[in-house]
């Protein structure tokens, strides 16, 4: 990895609080054994490659490299490295896409979009983190079934085989809770997911959490679709000027 973050020119990029330059050495510093050199690494990243949710270049260039620190069963502490790519992809996806972002240096990018395509484009990935042995792999994962995978029946098969799969009732929960975000953002899959979750609310053999949350998932399922958040002060549409950069420094 190291090579090939050298490769890239950081600097050329910025962050919320001036240039990327120390991202890659946030990055390798995410891989560390010292548990606090981990968490200071990945904390000055959320801090400022993904400073309240934005999504910059230089967020977007260090997607592949999380990916392969999360590929890598030896990563310390993988959970919170997929934590973060759910978290970006989330954001990413969460934008308007017709949006132009604008970085604190002013100039214009499309990183969420860049982003959303990246992830969406390795939602494999997420597939196996979520059938990981590690229960805190899975929960970081299990999300990123309902947000990224874009075949909606694939997508309710394999949430519908990992809830018999979890023993734990965190892991259970957050397959129903992602059931329904999945029937949110797919259409087409809405029925089937809809059906699966009212199933579950009916089955008196499941846990009364389960079956409690099941009901409100499948409430939550035939909700409007969710509209894109309203633009961040750092976004302006192609037709209109944005504020100042530097007022969000």
């Amino acid at each position: 990895m190291s090579n090939e973050l050298d490769s890239i020119d950081w600097s050329s990029m910025s962050h919320a609080y001036g240039p990327a330059a120390d991202v890659p050495v946030w990055l390798r510093e995410m891989a560390s054994s010292d548990p606090g050199v981990r968490d200071k690494a990945l904390s000055a990243f959320y801090g400022a490659a993904h400073h309240q949710g934005d999504v910059y270049p230089c967020t977007a260039a260090s997607l592949p490299f999380l990916f392969d620190m999360a590929e890598d069963p030896g990563t310390p502490d993988r959970s919170s490295i997929i934590e973060l790519l759910v978290s970006i992809g989330r954001e990413s996806m969460d934008c308007d896409v017709d949006a132009v972002y604008i970085s604190p240096d002013g100039t214009e990018s499309k990183a969420h979009v860049d982003s959303a395509a990246l992830i969406r484009e390795r939602a494999d990935a997420l597939v196996r983190y979520a059938a990981d042995p590690e229960p805190p792999v899975r929960r970081a994962a299990i999300e990123g079934l309902g947000l990224f995978l874009d075949d909606g029946d694939r997508a309710v098969e394999i949430l519908c085989g990992r809830l018999p799969a979890e023993s734990g009732i965190v892991e259970r929960l957050l397959v129903v809770r992602t059931m329904a975000d999945l029937a949110l953002r797919l259409p087409a899959a809405r029925a089937t997911a809809a059906a699966w979750l009212d199933t579950l609310a009916d089955d008196t053999t499941s846990s009364p959490d389960i079956r409690l949350a099941a009901a409100r998932a499948h409430c939550s399922a035939h909700r409007a679709a969710p509209q894109p958040r309203p633009r961040h002060p750092l976004r302006r549409d192609r037709h209109g000027p944005g504020p100042d950069p530097g007022l969000a420094r």
